[in-house]
């Protein structure tokens, strides 16, 4: 190879070097930007891995050039990272992701459903931002995904504009901005869906001693359990495998709640294949045989988060002064004590009380 050749091509290595930093550039304030519009609408950000979704543990409490440089100093560049939200009570948000084409025909039948505030990914899949709404209808469908739709709310969380989709190879892009439209209540005709979509889910089984409330209740003050209750893992083994050792580590090994945690497990099969319930219970009967599955607790047992919680339940400020008693708690709140899982043909189980502004587009 002559001379001249090398020149040319060390040309063209320096030329797309350049061009790859100045992109890199381009999107580090590009995300940078979103994230403080974000900020200003009270909403609870993430930054992640682009390639893996992990948290790339960024304080956004910090100021902006310091937040998004400990990112690409974790490692990655700007065009690796992705800004999440979570959804639920902080973030006065809640979203619903629709694959296009017939699962919109059937929301149609209901009614108006869409939101004013609406992000893209390509042609096919939308997010509706939804203002959080407190009503219990919205507590057990938190977790709820099937292969058309998609539910954020409270412990969950959803990729925001300009987020890239390693599946798809897109980004997603705002069609009208939270800024611009900001997210109302969902309509009585979503509601509707959604109450139906809940009604339908199948009955648990008797050992299943715990609604999806409590179950999330329980586990709301773990962190680590919290990230492995919504995480998917490449296999289903691995996935029931990650969350009973995690609820070890913080002291969660009672059958009973460990049963209901397997079967509530939001990434989890089990409701939709009943014959996953049999390998449930194995998990949970083999790991009661191994102690050193249980390893040094956190800070905070269980049992004394239960036996806490319990207290403020059966305490009543107002009994001895004639006051009336305190309204009831948030649906994630505890109404009951464990109890032994229903014998055969006896009755019915009581349920639970009953992405600057104006010139930010949806370009990637």
């Amino acid at each position: 190879m002559g001379s001249q050749d090398r020149d040319d091509r060390d040309g063209r290595k320096e030329i797309a070097s350049l061009s790859s930093r100045k992109s890199d550039l381009g999107r580090k304030e590009m995300v940078s930007s979103y994230a403080s519009e974000y900020q200003k609408l009270g909403w609870v950000l993430v930054a992640l891995n682009a390639r893996d979704g992990s948290d790339l543990n960024v304080d956004f409490g910090e100021r902006r050039e310091f937040w998004i440089n400990h990112a690409c100093e974790s490692g990655f560049t700007g065009t690796k990272i992705n800004l999440g939200v979570r959804p639920g009570r902080r973030s006065r948000l809640m979203v619903l992701e629709v694959a296009k084409g017939e699962n919109e025909a059937i929301l149609d039948r209901y009614g108006e459903w869409r939101a004013q505030c609406i992000a893209a990914l390509g042609v096919d899949r939308e997010q509706h931002f939804f203002a959080w709404d407190p009503s219990p209808l919205f507590a057990p469908v938190s977790s709820w995904k099937t292969p058309g739709y998609n539910w954020f709310a409270e412990g969950r969380v959803v990729l925001v504009p300009p987020s890239f989709d390693p599946e798809v190879r897109e980004s997603w892009r705002w069609l009208c901005p939270p800024w611009e439209k900001p997210p109302q209540p969902p309509s009585q005709s979503l509601c509707e869906f959604l109450r139906q979509q809940v009604a339908r889910d199948p009955e648990a089984p008797a050992a299943v001693n715990l609604s999806w409330q409590e179950v999330y209740c329980l586990v709301s003050p773990h962190e680590t359990l919290l990230q492995a209750l919504f995480t998917p893992s490449r296999s289903m083994d691995d996935y029931y495998q990650k969350l009973l050792e995690t609820a070890g580590k913080v002291g969660i090994k009672a059958p009973e709640v460990l049963l209901s945690l397997l079967w509530h497990a939001p990434e989890g099969d089990a409701r939709q294949h009943p014959a996953r319930w049999d390998y449930l219970q194995k998990l949970v009967a083999a790991i009661q045989d191994q102690p050193e599955a249980f390893p040094v607790r956190e800070p905070e047992p269980f049992e004394f988060i239960l036996e806490h919680a319990l207290s403020l339940v059966n305490d009543n400020p107002g009994g001895a002064s004639g006051q009336p008693p305190p309204k009831p708690g948030p649906p994630c709140s505890l109404k009951r004590r464990l109890t032994r899982a229903p014998q055969p043909n006896a009755g019915p189980r009581a349920p639970l009380s009953s992405r600057k502004t104006g010139r930010l587009s949806g370009e990637d």
